[in-house]
């Protein structure tokens, strides 16, 4: 009889795991819609968002759903923003292989010089010191102090301003006299 009651206790716990047990399956489609539709946030660290999306896909390996290397590679590098396209573009290009934690290294270096190269741009655009637009200016050539009398002499003189001959005037332009 305790043979019978094994058989019976045992047909019943595989009943009952087959009928409440095994939650995979909402489980799996909720892992794998997080891990679709991931995508990086502004300002976070590209370290923290490649090791998140990691852990998705190894929760959906403990759920037997096993995805290709190449494909968990393209699903992260997809969930990237838009300031690793660079870094999309060179992978894809020379047809890189490499493991997820390997691509997340890869990442982190890259984001490090993305950083690097913003932070001295920003620097170098706060240089000019004085307010409002920038003017460009033109050259412009300074007239002939010999041509111009002095106030002093001006006042001195009691005939007033003396007008200077046309033909001793010199041109600011072509520097040519008599105009």
């Amino acid at each position: 009889m305790r043979l019978e009651e094994a058989v019976n206790a045992a047909d019943i716990y595989s009943h009952l795991q087959e009928l409440y047990g095994e939650q995979t399956c909402p489980l799996r489609h909720v892992i794998v819609k997080e891990l679709m539709t991931s995508r990086m946030r502004e300002r976070a660290s590209v370290h923290e968002h490649g090791v998140r999306m990691i852990a998705l896909i190894e929760k959906l390996v403990g759920l037997d759903l096993v995805i290709p290397n190449k494909l968990s590679t393209d699903i992260l590098l997809l969930s990237l923003l838009s300031s690793f396209d660079g870094f999309v573009v060179n992978f894809n290009m020379n047809k890189l292989k490499a493991s997820l934690e390997k691509l997340v290294n890869m990442l982190t270096s890259y984001e490090a010089t993305i950083k690097k190269e913003k932070h001295v741009f920003l620097v170098g655009s706060f240089s000019r010191t004085k307010k409002g637009p920038k003017r460009k200016s033109k050259k412009r050539s300074r007239p002939s102090q010999t041509n111009k009398p002095n106030k002093k002499q001006v006042a001195n003189n009691s005939k007033g301003p003396e007008k200077p001959d046309k033909k001793e005037e010199v041109c600011f332009h072509c520097k040519k006299p008599g105009y």
